[in-house]
């Protein structure tokens, strides 16, 4: 736990920490990208239910796991950076590299995979992209979906690639086309099936 969140949970409380949590992250939640996240896509996700794996963790995503698991989903988080624990879900994290995720969770399968944002911020190179689809997708049960969000100015789109056809195919989401991107921003989500 962060010196700061564990004094503040310490003197002032949970409630506290919650909404200094909630101040901190509020410029992130307002963009327009997270508020299609928040207001279309967990909820769909959330209706669904089942056991969904959120890849790549900071203080923004923390609050999001409770709306998947709202309806009895069962989210497992997990990131690379060892101290992104702190914002994962409590006993159902593990710490990986994305490329190499059907090892880190090769004892489970999922419905639903939430990678947004990784692409571009670890996981840089066409090889690197191409691995972490191929192992997400061996992790994910057949008709299982991804939703995958990534940035137009970090990476070149990885579907008109190719590196994401062999395993999966794009499908309307949430009443969002199979694609969704924005013009105030260079975030995209591909909603994906796989295969």
């Amino acid at each position: 736990m962060g010196g700061r969140s564990f004094l503040t949970r310490l003197f002032l409380g949970e409630a506290a920490a919650r909404r200094r949590l909630e101040r901190r992250t509020r410029g992130i939640r307002d963009l327009p990208d997270r508020r299609l996240l928040a207001e279309a896509y967990l909820p769909a996700l959330a209706a669904e239910g089942g056991r969904i794996l959120w890849v790549g963790c900071r203080a923004y995503t923390a609050t999001d796991y409770e709306v998947l698991e709202r309806q009895g989903g069962e989210v497992w988080t997990t990131d690379i950076d060892p101290d992104a624990a702190r914002w994962g879900v409590a006993g159902r994290h593990r710490t990986g590299d994305v490329c190499e995720i059907d090892a880190v969770f090769g004892d489970m399968i999922f419905d639903a995979v939430v990678c947004n944002g990784v692409l571009g911020y670890g996981a840089d190179s066409l090889d690197q992209q191409t691995r972490a689809l191929k192992a997400q997708a061996q992790i994910l049960r057949p008709g299982g979906r991804l939703l995958l969000g990534w940035n137009t100015d970090k990476i070149d789109d990885p579907l008109a690639a190719g590196l994401a056809a062999p395993w999966f195919e794009p499908v309307a989401f949430a009443g969002q086309p199979a694609r969704v991107r924005f013009d105030t921003v260079t975030h995209v989500y591909d909603s994906l099936v796989r295969r």
